[in-house]
């Protein structure tokens, strides 16, 4: 099949399974009943795994018990020759996930080799994938994909396609160890990131989602090492429209404010090329037929540039711009529609990536001092807002997992009570277009 171009929300995986095997998965897997966490130390923290395409799996002892893993017992998995290059294991989970607060998955991995994609890929009623790259061989190392935000209800099945793109052949090198599979909380304290996105925020939760064998990871600025950034390493397997969104599957903390005259977005990048097509696509929260892509090249080579996108401008042939979707995903592609084997693994920066709004809307510089306090209240207590004069402004609150809990508008100095709030942070945005913004605590 010819798969849709995602946007980094919902893959879906471009080589289907065969039918059989998925009946297979549904009638052997369902006798497992283990959960997470997968540590393989005793019978009921190991699950069924059903292989599927030549794959072999099985329990054996730690080939290299150390520090970075001291554990007994570990899950193996080799690839035979003859199988497919998504060949690996599955298993089925007793209930459906809830991946809304608490949708990351982390493990250790060990392989022979540098560089090997590690797939998991989330089945049942959907199909999400996420790829890791392992960086050391012979040892031990935690690797981490971040499905959060995905539906709950949706995904009882992790596949483990190890080695992904591969051909097995049975040998040493077709061989990769797994352990302590865990569902954890990927973002804990950190604020939902939202535009613009410098990087420099400490509290800004600023983990990406790369797909189709795309890998990104908070960065050092190759030309300022005192500069945050988003490397971005296009794998020599990946496809031609492999990419990265900027956020995880939650997508940003607001809506991408677009108006009339307004929508464009800027991002510096740093390529090695010029002449490099980058495309920008935005899209609604779980829901990819509602998108907008646009595309400009890059001009310089190892230096940075800003590259503007106009979303009004879209690519001849993909959706057209329509200024009632509220678009919450934003990924970029760098060398868009070339695959990555005819230019190797190759590593791109960004940084910057700033929404082109109205300067007549609200702004910090337009507001001295707090404009809410206390910043720390009780579950049930009053807090106090100063809007901008006597216009109407929409004050919204969000959670650390990007979840809205309040929204109304407000005018002039505004007493308002947060009621059933559960302890934790929050950050209050006041503004739609250029909003301004607060973290409040509730405490117990």
């Amino acid at each position: 099949m010819t798969p849709e171009m995602p946007g980094g929300l919902v893959q879906q995986f471009p080589m289907r399974l065969p039918f059989l095997f998925l009946s297979l998965c549904f009638v052997f897997g369902a006798q497992s009943q283990i959960t997470f966490p997968f540590d393989f130390e005793t019978e009921e923290t190991t699950p069924v795994l059903v292989d599927f395409e030549q794959a072999l799996s099985s329990v054996v002892a730690n080939p290299n018990p150390n520090d970075n893993n001291p554990s007994a017992t570990v899950a193996k998995i080799v690839r035979q020759p003859g199988g497919e290059i998504w060949a690996g294991s599955i298993v089925t989970l007793p209930d459906y996930l809830d991946l809304s607060a608490v949708g990351a998955i982390r493990m250790k991995v060990h392989a022979p080799l540098t560089g090997s994609i590690m797939k998991l890929k989330l089945e049942g009623q959907g199909v999400s994938e996420l790829d890791a790259i392992t960086t050391v061989s012979n040892d031990w190392q935690e690797l981490e994909w971040d499905f959060t935000g995905l539906p709950s209800g949706v995904f009882n099945q992790l596949a483990f396609m190890l080695d992904f793109g591969m051909y097995g052949d049975g040998t040493d090198l077709s061989t990769i160890y797994f352990d302590d599979v865990e569902l954890f909380d990927g973002a804990g304290e950190l604020i939902q990131v939202d535009l613009p996105i410098n990087h420099e925020d400490e509290s800004v939760h600023y983990q990406t989602t790369s797909f189709a064998g795309n890998f990104a990871e908070l960065s050092t600025d190759p030309t300022d090492e005192t500069n945050k950034v988003t490397k971005v390493t296009k794998h020599y397997l990946a496809l031609d429209y492999a990419g990265t969104t900027v956020s995880t599957p939650l997508g940003l903390a607001s809506s991408i404010p677009f108006e009339s005259g307004y929508t464009s977005i800027s991002v510096d990048v740093y390529s090695p090329t010029p002449g490099l097509p980058v495309r920008l696509k935005a899209e609604e929260y779980m829901n990819m037929a509602n998108s907008v892509e646009t595309q400009v090249n890059t001009t310089t080579s190892y230096e940075w540039e800003t590259l503007t996108f106009n979303f009004a401008q879209p690519v001849p042939g993909t959706q057209p711009f329509n200024m009632n979707f509220n678009y919450r995903i934003l990924s970029i592609f760098f060398d868009f529609g070339n695959p990555g084997y005819l230019s190797g693994s190759t590593d791109y920066y960004y940084d910057n990536v700033v929404f082109n709004g109205n300067p007549a809307s609200i702004s910090e510089a337009e507001l001295s001092g707090p404009w809410l306090f206390p910043t720390a209240i009780g579950p049930n207590e009053m807090i106090h807002v100063l809007a901008n004069g006597t216009d109407f402004e929409r004050l919204r609150i969000f959670n650390t997992q990007g979840r809205e809990v309040y929204n109304a508008w407000i005018n002039g100095t505004t007493r308002i009570v947060l009621p059933g709030l559960a302890a934790g942070m929050y950050i209050c945005k006041l503004g739609e277009d250029r909003p301004i913004t607060q973290k409040i605590t509730v405490t117990h």
